[in-house]
């Protein structure tokens, strides 16, 4: 009688170290996916900005471009040959705002930003401020990451049934190898796959644009070696304009 409480003992110490065994295991798989979650920023400027954006869909637009201050910068003063060139004939609206991560852009999508407009294709380049250590206290994995970028192309899908997607690798970034850069190139492995998941998406990367003759991003087109200037915004849309008039045109 005395030897069953310590058998009774030992093994409850199995079984519960079996349990925790199996909870340690799927805790990675049950784990929330900042990146593909909505969530709005503070300050009042992002807020009056994305009020803006909902402003401008009342011009009907054939092109809508979804991203960060990678799009956000065309609004600069020397980007007018851009549009002149390149977006005006579609009346883009540009959607983008500086700093924005997928989880914002989600938030923007489901508080909004495609209400009762109907574009032809929607550019989508998202993603670096997601691996950016400098300003943000979380740094996606790839595996994140590329799940953020796809929520916001099934909620484009959803939303815009008829738009085609014309999703944008995320540009290199740095003067030198970096750990950011490491991600984002991961990730653009992961986001490449896409079109087979999603027949409305079309994948394209045109990261070699901004590299120079000694492997390096160009400080001639980015002079802070991740935001496009006026010459490397207008080289984007070179390389961009055959697939967005051949989406446009189909």
């Amino acid at each position: 009688m005395a030897k069953t409480p310590k058998l009774s003992y030992t093994l409850l110490l199995l079984f519960t170290g079996i349990l925790l065994s199996c909870s340690s295991t799927k805790t990675p798989q049950n784990k929330i996916n900042p990146a593909a979650q909505s969530v709005q920023r503070d300050g009042e400027w992002w807020n009056q900005r994305h009020e803006t954006i909902k402003s401008r869909l009342k011009s009907d637009p054939e092109l809508i471009l979804v991203g960060n201050s990678i799009f956000h910068t065309l609004e600069k003063e020397d980007r007018k040959e851009v549009w002149t060139k390149y977006l005006d004939r579609y009346r883009t609206v540009d959607m983008g705002i500086s700093g924005d991560r997928t989880e914002n852009v989600i938030w923007r999508i489901e508080n909004g930003t495609l209400k009762d407009i109907n574009p032809k294709v929607a550019v989508v380049l998202i993603g670096t401020n997601n691996t950016d250590g400098n300003h943000y206290v979380n740094i996606s994995t790839p595996e994140e990451l590329a799940a953020g970028i796809y929520k916001i192309c099934d909620l484009l899908t959803q939303k815009l049934p008829d738009t085609k997607i014309l999703l944008v690798g995320i540009l290199p970034y740095g003067y030198k190898p970096n750990h950011r850069d490491n991600i984002n190139k991961a990730t653009n492995k992961l986001i490449s796959t896409f079109p087979k998941k999603n027949s409305k998406i079309h994948y394209i990367n045109i990261g070699h644009t901004y590299i120079d003759g000694n492997g390096k991003v160009n400080k001639e087109l980015m002079p802070d070696y991740l935001h496009p200037n006026a010459e490397g915004h207008l080289l984007m849309f070179e390389a961009l304009d055959a697939d967005i008039q051949k989406l446009i045109s189909e």
